[in-house]
């Protein structure tokens, strides 16, 4: 029979919660078990992750297999270390130091994502300036055009209310030049002499 460390399904929908367990690889996933040898909470921040370390080493020099997810949460917590320093018959105090030399490695790239995290927040943060900054400028271009098209047209219609007022003083110096040509025209009318048969 072959047998697997792996995680059973419970809690409610929405809010899962597993068990871990030790059960046949053929059984289904929310089936029987053989036995419970620790819980995981994945809603919790961070994860509570809670197992028996005593009887996790004895399944698995048994032959048990952990599924991936079970190893990756082993592996998070230096379980698998562990278990090979165990297996390797190794002191407490060797444990002990190589456990230290692991939490001492997991803060240090716990440091570094944190400072990734916060690099990256920090350009993405500059980039959301520099937009805003563009979009201000945009803006204040379309405004400046804006402003623009605006003095444009209402100087166009000073021209155009200018127009009619030359349209008038050109009428006017016209109708004064005709008045005058015809008071030229009328002093010049020849005056009729009387014709030959008539009497005086």
């Amino acid at each position: 029979m072959a047998v697997k460390i792996r995680l059973k399904r419970m809690g409610k929908k929405k809010q899962p919660f597993y068990r871990i367990v030790v059960a046949d690889s053929r059984a289904p996933r929310d089936g029987r078990s053989i036995e419970k040898i620790g819980h995981y909470n994945p809603i919790t921040d961070p994860a509570e992750l809670v197992i028996d370390e005593e009887r996790l080493f004895h399944w698995m020099d048994q032959g048990a297999k952990p599924s991936d997810t079970v190893f990756s949460l082993l592996r998070g917590r230096g379980l698998t270390l562990k278990y090979e320093l165990v297996s390797r018959n190794a002191d407490e105090a060797t444990i002990s130091k190589e456990m230290h030399k692991w939490e001492l490695a997991r803060d240090n790239r716990g440091k570094k994502v944190a400072a990734a995290e916060s690099a990256k927040l920090a350009a993405a943060e500059a980039a959301k300036q520099e937009e805003e900054d563009a979009a201000k400028k945009a803006e204040e271009a379309e405004e400046a055009t804006k402003k623009a098209a605006e003095a444009q047209e209402a100087a166009e219609q000073v021209e155009e209310t200018e127009e009619p007022a030359e349209i008038v003083e050109e009428a006017a110096e016209v109708e004064e030049v005709v008045e005058v040509v015809e008071e030229v025209a009328a002093e010049e009318e020849p005056v009729e002499e009387p014709a030959e048969g008539t009497e005086k």
